[in-house]
């Protein structure tokens, strides 16, 4: 894990502004409707000065029972919006909070942080106060050193503590394996995001062709070695087997185990090359 937790830090400190990806949906978060994603770019001076607009990104929201565990404590939401541009670029992003409690109980947020290694915030400058009705934190400063999960925490009025993650990183390589054939490039990818409170990684096969070139894909997976015991998906793209003539990509995902001990994590792509061979590519990260 100490290998991952390196990559994950690494491509942290590197990512610029981001685009998102698209949404999805786990547990009982929910989800923001959201206009189609757009590529991953780097703020500009030009974009940064074009007009922008506010988009909905992401909103979790988590119901809470007391002690018994039956009795509603209410609900709490975090929420993220981002800045887009009218060129489609994502120029920065900003979270709140928002609390439904009922019963007579109470929750007061403390602090928040986006997940790009910046320190923790206060909510609410001076400390917030307790809140026994709904209410609505002010959205955070614009958080512009990079696309991540906005975690935000407090506590219940009886002591004890919550937080809630909403959003989640772009999609970073934190290895990569090349190999070229006449001139055709082929790689695959390891690649590692935070999806809310959950690591994430997943295998990206790429093909670049030249001079008339094509591979016929077959697979490409994700996975990792733990102390011997190896586990993993694949994504079998040969059904049917088809010639790519253009450029083409292709991607595994799944949530990243946490275990300790020796790691390795990987990608692998598998896929036939014109003269019948067929090769597979490996890029990994160990420790």
């Amino acid at each position: 894990m100490r290998a991952l937790t390196r990559a994950l830090a690494s491509v942290a400190a590197a990512v610029g502004i981001a685009a998102t990806g698209s949404l999805a949906t786990a547990g009982t978060a929910m989800a923001a409707t959201s206009p189609a994603p757009r590529s991953a770019v780097a703020a500009s001076p030009s974009s940064a000065s074009a007009a922008t607009t506010w988009q909905a990104m992401d909103k979790v929201c988590k119901t809470y029972t007391a002690l018994d565990g039956v009795t509603s404590q209410g609900q709490i939401c975090a929420e993220v919006q981002k800045r887009v541009t009218d060129a489609g670029s994502v120029t920065g992003y900003r979270g709140r909070v928002v609390l439904a409690p009922v019963n007579g109980y109470e929750m007061k947020p403390t602090t928040y942080h986006w997940n790009t290694g910046e320190g923790l915030s206060a909510v609410c400058a001076g400390g917030c106060a307790p809140q026994a009705g709904a209410w609505t934190s002010a959205w955070s400063p614009v958080h512009t050193a990079g696309s991540g999960p906005y975690k935000v925490q407090g506590e219940f009025g009886d002591g004890s503590l919550w937080d809630l993650h909403a959003s989640w990183g772009a999609w970073q390589t934190a290895a990569q394996k090349c190999a070229t054939y006449t001139a055709s490039t082929v790689c695959v990818r390891y690649e590692v995001r935070s999806y809310r409170a959950t690591p994430q990684e997943r295998s990206r096969l790429t093909y670049t062709p030249a001079n008339g070139s094509y591979i016929i894909p077959v697979a490409v997976g994700v996975g990792s070695q733990i102390d011997g015991s190896t586990t993993g998906v694949t994504k079998v793209l040969c059904q049917p087997c088809t010639k790519r003539t253009t450029s083409y990509s292709a991607t595994v995902s799944r949530d990243t185990p946490n275990p300790g001990g020796t790691n390795e994590y990987y990608a692998t792509a598998r896929f036939e090359r014109p003269n019948g061979t067929t090769s597979t590519l490996k890029a990994a990260i160990t420790g």
